[in-house]
């Protein structure tokens, strides 16, 4: 009786590092394999493999040694035609399944470039503006190891000559080669006899660049390289921010999506075919937030995805400020707190005050409220030192009395833009309002700067402690500025002449002021802050931050002219009028470099706002307040 043949069992050629380490069968699940998920382990996740395949090489010493090889004039052949003007066709094959966009699936991607393509056409489709010209493009890779490589020097080169499309045909080098496997000699005729009696199939090539040219691979190294560090007020290996992307980005299909979206945006000034990747990057990671159960490993990454979609939302449409986002984030939120995460807790809870903050202003902020108990179920301790927050530096107190004044500022606002006969419900309204302006009003004098000393120095020489400081201040008199322009009882209780030196210490007024005194005080408060940011150099990491203060204090610059003496103009240069006209070039010019460095369409919103409050004022235009101009422009934005 014959033995029973031997059972198949299919190889894991795939599967999840722990599942090769063991040499079991893996299912290939994702985000997280099977046997991990039911062990309760937390999956490694599939890692890139890559190999060099150099049997296919065709390097230029041989070409010039084969006398066979004929040479061609720098002309268009028909292939040449077909390679340069085919933006509807692609090497790369569609999957009807998930794309092949995440980083556990680059090394099962099927092989779709022969051996013998030219990996410069494959490069123009996948570089050039026609490799997204279908209504659905998608992120299939070609199988690395069966491309063709010149001789490849060095290892990943800048992220922008990676994406740079390929140069012209005019600056191309031209080389004729013969596809000798694809062609079958007939019966007894030599290759000799083949080569003479008909001519060989030439194709025209590229020089091919002496990098990788995989555009997601790109657009990761530009994230961490670039995005992050403009991202941030500060970045170094104590980045909480970075060290989740870096954990968890291979293993996180919504962190991954989200990475892409962001650095595609970042470049889509100089690459606008990529702003149509960022659109769909963000979409997909939006599906993988919504769709996909958390699994208890990746709460963190699915966490930070949601608010790096929440915060750069505006990267691609300038007005969206993705409120149902936040909403979406607390829920995660208050998960990861259950778990007594204590780094990664305290990171979020900065998150979402600094994201409640920029929201408060610019949006119906009552849902806003159920970020304090999050907050305020962790208070501020001065014994222990304080660690720096990405977004919002050392001024953790600051932003969260900031965003309580966003939120009595929108609604105060709203209700009282309503009213076209003054009843006594108004009235109670305003009383009510005004009370918490005097509550907020106090925490802002009483908040006390952090010494240098209870400071953790994040130890990126961008950033030192010091502009950390500076921006607490600037955070500080501009939530007084707000309150005063919106509240003027509050600066009526409190004024007499300028003095920035009493800022912070009021005595009670000695008379009322007349409505241009009280313009010319918060002239002067804005002039302060702005002078404030002048200290910061620009190359500071806090420039991230800087827009939310500019547009904040730019309805404040008041350009009267009639106040200037044309008797002596050298003596009223140091006068009002001078004082602003330089505090406007300032912002402006400092608002166009940053344009350069994050070149975003929110960016230039930004600017388009402060040059529509400026021509409003200078229209003669009375009480002009930024948020106004915001809401009648429809111009709200992230301004962090």
């Amino acid at each position: 009786m014959s033995p029973s043949p031997k059972g198949f069992h299919p190889k894991s050629r795939n599967g999840c590092l722990r599942c090769k380490a063991r040499k079991v069968k893996c299912d290939e699940n994702k985000p997280i394999c099977g046997r991990c998920e039911v062990r309760g382990l937390e999956c490694p996740g599939y890692a890139l493999n890559v190999r060099w395949s150099k049997k296919h090489e065709v390097r230029a010493g041989r070409l010039l040694s084969q006398g066979s090889i004929q040479t061609v004039p720098q002309q268009r052949t028909p292939i040449d035609h077909l390679v340069l003007n085919r933006p509807s066709q692609t090497l790369v094959q569609e999957n009807d399944g998930e794309p092949w966009n995440l980083p556990n699936q680059w090394s099962s991607a099927p092989h779709v470039i022969p051996c013998h393509a030219d990996v410069t056409d494959a490069a123009v489709l996948m570089l050039g503006a026609e490799s997204i010209a279908s209504p659905v493009a998608t992120w299939d890779c070609p199988d690395l190891d069966g491309m063709v490589w010149s001789d490849i020097e060095g290892s990943l080169p800048s992220t922008f000559s990676i994406i740079e499309q390929p140069s012209s045909p005019q600056n191309t080098q031209i080389e004729t080669t013969m596809e000798d496997e694809s062609l079958a000699s007939p019966p007894g005729v030599t290759s000799q006899t083949v080569i003479s009696s008909q001519p060989p199939v030439l194709r025209q090539v590229q020089e091919v660049p002496r990098q990788i040219l995989h555009v997601p691979t790109a657009l990761s190294e530009y994230f961490f390289s670039q995005v992050i560090p403009l991202y941030c007020v500060w970045d170094s290996k104590l980045n909480t921010m970075r060290n989740i992307v870096e954990s968890m980005w291979q293993s996180s299909g919504a962190l991954h999506h989200t990475i892409q979206s962001m650095a595609a945006a970042c470049l889509s000034e100089s690459f606008p075919h990529l702003l149509e990747i960022a659109q769909q990057e963000h979409t997909r990671a939006l599906g993988c937030i919504t769709n996909k159960p958390t699994v208890p490993a990746q709460r963190s990454a699915m966490a930070l995805a949601a608010t790096f979609l929440g915060h750069t939302s505006s990267w691609i449409s300038p007005n969206n400020l993705a409120p149902d986002m936040y909403q979406t984030s607390c829920s995660m939120l208050d998960e990861i707190a259950r778990e007594n995460e204590a780094s990664a807790s305290s990171f979020f809870r900065g998150t979402m005050d600094y994201w409640a903050m920029l929201l408060a202003f610019l949006t119906d902020s009552q849902q806003l409220d159920t970020s304090e108990r999050n907050s305020a179920s962790f208070p501020a301790s001065q014994a222990r030192r304080v660690e720096p927050h990405p977004y919002c530096g050392i001024s953790h107190s600051i932003i969260k009395t900031l965003r309580d004044t966003g939120i009595l500022i929108f609604s105060y606002r709203k209700k009282m833009s309503k009213i076209s006969f003054m009843t006594e419900e108004h009235a109670d309204t305003f009383k009510r309002a005004l009370s918490k302006a005097r509550r907020l009003e106090r925490l802002f004098l009483s908040h006390r700067l952090p010494s240098l000393s209870h400071i953790e120095d994040p130890g990126d020489p961008q950033t030192p402690l010091k502009h950390l400081q500076l921006m607490d201040e600037a955070y500080r008199y501009t939530g007084l500025l707000q309150l005063y322009r919106v509240f003027p009882d509050l600066l009526n209780e409190r004024y007499e002449p300028w003095d920035k030196d009493r800022i912070l210490q009021p005595v009670p007024g000695t008379k009322i002021p007349t409505s241009k005194e009280r313009q010319n005080w918060l002239n002067e408060l804005s002039l302060h802050v702005i002078d404030i940011l002048e200290d910061i150099p620009f190359e500071s990491g806090t420039r991230s931050a800087q827009p939310f203060i500019m547009v904040a204090v730019s309805s404040e610059l008041v350009l009267d002219s009639q106040q200037t003496p044309l008797n002596d103009a050298f003596e009223s240069l140091n006068q009002l009028p001078f004082r602003v006209a330089k505090a406007r070039k300032f912002l402006a010019s400092r608002l166009a470099a940053y344009t350069h460095i994050l070149p975003l369409q929110k960016t230039k919103a930004i600017s388009q706002l402060i040059n529509h409050i400026w021509a409003a004022l200078d229209a003669g235009e009375q009480q002009v307040y930024w948020l106004d101009v915001a809401y009648e422009k429809k111009m709200g934005t992230m301004f962090g």
